[in-house]
């Protein structure tokens, strides 16, 4: 019975991180999709409306602030997905605190019979895999049917507390595992969150950048002035006025 629930736990806790990183997947493949919208579709619309220095570089600084934001959700996203080798030591790490908090509360659903140590776990469990080692290896060597018969029934006792550590091990690197990757997605949200205002940034400048105002050009009247004679009616008056 204490195999089976811990077969299940392990599954649940499998299937969530296989839920966790689907919701990676698709994070990842919005902002790709984001990434590729910006590149592709955002230069056409402005490139010629560009006509001086300043929008030339507001534009290319908002591209490349919209583009840093859709990299860094993709990279931080990616943590989800990379693979990890999960031990009993990272129990220990600052990022499993929730989890230890919540050991702490109910020891025995997590280390059943068994001290609530990781070490005293690994411990228990190489120890009772010897004993098992050391009844079979007494059992091939003994003759004598009742001392058979005994040691028959420690063997099978041996095998099933074994087992019993062997999978209160793997059940409890299964929710380490579990919580690596919920912590792991729970940042990756937050800064999917952070990156989402800095390419609506960037994407808001590279846009406006020919629409900033511009002053008119003014316009140099040159009048040219001829020699009249005092007595003209020209005399005195503005040379330019119309």
């Amino acid at each position: 019975m204490q195999d089976e629930t811990a077969d299940a736990t392990i599954a649940d806790l499998r299937a969530s991180v296989t839920d966790m990183r689907s919701t990676a997947r698709w994070i990842t493949g919005a902002a790709a999709a984001v990434g590729a919208v910006v590149l592709a579709g955002g230069p056409l619309t402005v490139v010629d409306k560009l006509d001086d220095t300043g929008d030339v570089v507001a534009a290319i600084s908002g591209l490349l602030l919209a583009l840093a934001g859709v990299a860094w959700t993709v990279w931080r996203t990616s943590d989800v997905l990379t693979p990890r080798v999960t031990t009993i030591e990272d129990l220990g790490h600052r990022d499993l605190s929730g989890l230890r908090a919540m050991i702490d509360r109910y020891p025995a659903a997590f280390y059943g019979p068994f001290s609530p140590d990781p070490a005293e776990l690994r411990r228990e469990r190489v120890l009772r895999f010897l004993v098992k080692a050391r009844i079979a290896k007494a059992l091939a060597r003994e003759s004598d049917p009742k001392r058979r018969q005994i040691l028959e029934q420690a063997a099978v006792t041996a095998d099933a507390n074994a087992r019993l550590a062997q999978r209160t091990q793997e059940r409890l690197l299964a929710w380490i595992h579990a919580w690596q990757v919920r912590q792991s997605l729970r940042r990756a949200r937050r800064d999917t969150a952070l990156a989402s205002l800095v390419v609506l940034v960037g994407a808001a400048l590279y846009l406006t950048a020919p629409l900033d105002k511009k002053d008119s050009p003014s316009m140099l009247r040159v009048c040219l002035v001829t020699p009249t004679s005092p007595g003209t009616a020209t005399a005195g008056k503005d040379a330019c006025a119309r």
